[in-house]
């Protein structure tokens, strides 16, 4: 992710091409020549009335899209946040920003978009310090509205350091696209930066399992894809699909990983505050045993606590304790919830859309969470053994953290 200084040479819809001529002029092309990943880029910036701030001083967030390098846009304060609302959901995969006084200053920032329930990080870095032009930064594509630059304030090249955001211009780039089908995929919805996907696919007892990066820009329909509405992340297994050693139930679920999800999370009940937040819909159960989890906490062995609907009954587990917390005997199918785990001090809180449900005493180490669709029934004990006999949720979010 490292910046490229980009000059800016014509007003915003005419700049890559005049950029383009003079680099050729210069033999520098392959500097400003988009990457094949970015060819089909555009520039989608919104104009200056869709700019907003969360502060301002006389330089107003108009100023940031005004293709002026002589203005600015400021705001004092950690997290003060400059958003471009793009006016539809739009394919984004990059943000160029120039920084006032960048030839002195590094600007400490995070670059967000919006969900469509909750603002996700993407980037979080500072400028080169090397100069005035834009920088550009990107990450995997993601589907989303606004966009956010949130900043933490500057240091200078010297070490001294500041609380001010300055910005003299912002750009955003991708390509115009709907929330759902095209190129639209699961990572561009839900942050799985620390996460890896297991598929109810591939041979027998050895499931598929994606991990970053290629989880960045994967999706399989319908096992693990944009839901139709662009809305959220669609988790399907049938109960003839692959399963793992360990089980006799297939899934598309989520598993927490860490270090960019280089390794697999490993954490113990009784040291630091783990939380994991899941906003989903059970959308579809299997035909004879309708049960499917959707988020659970699982040790080194075995689930240690899991939210279950069988029907229209919804659980929360305790070990192989099935019915050890009815959270409610009337849930219809599609209804969004927030499931929420928070275990610290050898206890486990589970809550349901926000409520405390019940404690859990627990001391376990070898921990880790994992959401999605883990479909309770096989072809043992559900007809058809067939793809259209199958358990399904969407998860709208998913959020971990761990202090």
């Amino acid at each position: 992710m490292s910046p490229a200084q980009l000059p800016r040479l014509a007003p915003r819809g005419r700049r890559r091409a005049v950029a383009a001529v003079a680099a050729a002029a210069a033999g520098l092309v392959g500097l400003v020549a988009p990457t094949p990943a970015q060819a089909a880029d555009v520039e989608i910036t919104p104009g200056p009335a869709s700019v907003t701030a969360s502060t301002s001083d006389s330089h107003a967030p108009a100023n940031a899209v005004d293709n002026d390098y002589g203005t600015r846009w400021s705001g004092d304060g950690d997290g003060a946040w400059l958003q471009l609302d793009l006016g539809a959901v739009q394919t984004v995969t990059h943000v160029k920003v120039a920084v006032y006084q960048g030839d002195t200053r590094k600007n400490v920032f995070q670059l967000q978009y919006w969900t469509g329930s909750s603002w996700s990080t993407v980037v979080d870095t500072r400028t080169s310090g090397a100069g005035t032009g834009l920088e550009s930064f990107s990450f995997a594509a993601v589907q989303t509205s606004k966009v956010r630059y949130v900043g933490h304030g500057y240091v200078t090249n010297s070490g001294a350091s500041g609380t001010w955001n300055s910005l003299t211009e912002v750009e955003v780039w991708g390509g115009a696209g709907s929330g759902g089908g095209g190129g639209a995929v699961p990572a561009g919805l839900l942050n799985l930066t620390n996460w890896k996907e297991t598929l109810p696919v591939g041979p027998s007892e050895s499931p598929t399992e994606i991990k970053q990066p290629q989880l960045a820009s994967y999706s399989n329909s319908p096992y693990f894809t944009v839901n139709s509405a662009g809305t959220a992340v669609q988790f399907r297994a049938a109960v003839n699909g692959t399963t793992t050693s360990g089980s006799g139930y297939p899934r598309s679920e989520l598993r927490e990983m860490k270090n960019n999800g280089a390794d697999e999370a490993s954490w113990s009940a009784t040291s630091g505050t783990h939380t994991l937040i899941v906003r989903e819909a059970f959308t579809h159960l299997p035909n004879d045993k309708p049960q499917v989890v959707g988020a659970q906490i699982h040790d080194d062995s075995d689930d240690v606590t899991v939210f279950r609907l069988e029907g229209s009954s919804l659980y929360i587990t305790k070990g192989d304790t099935t019915h050890y917390k009815l959270v409610t005997s009337g849930y219809q199918l599609g209804t969004v919830y927030e499931a929420k785990y928070v275990v610290s001090g050898g206890q486990i809180k589970a809550y349901y859309n926000g409520t405390l449900e019940t404690t859990i005493p627990y001391t376990g180490s070898g921990n880790y969470f994992k959401a999605g669709a883990y479909v309770q029934a096989n072809c043992t004990n559900s007809s058809p053994c067939s793809s259209s006999d199958y358990g399904e949720t969407n998860v709208y979010s998913v959020t971990v953290s761990h202090t």
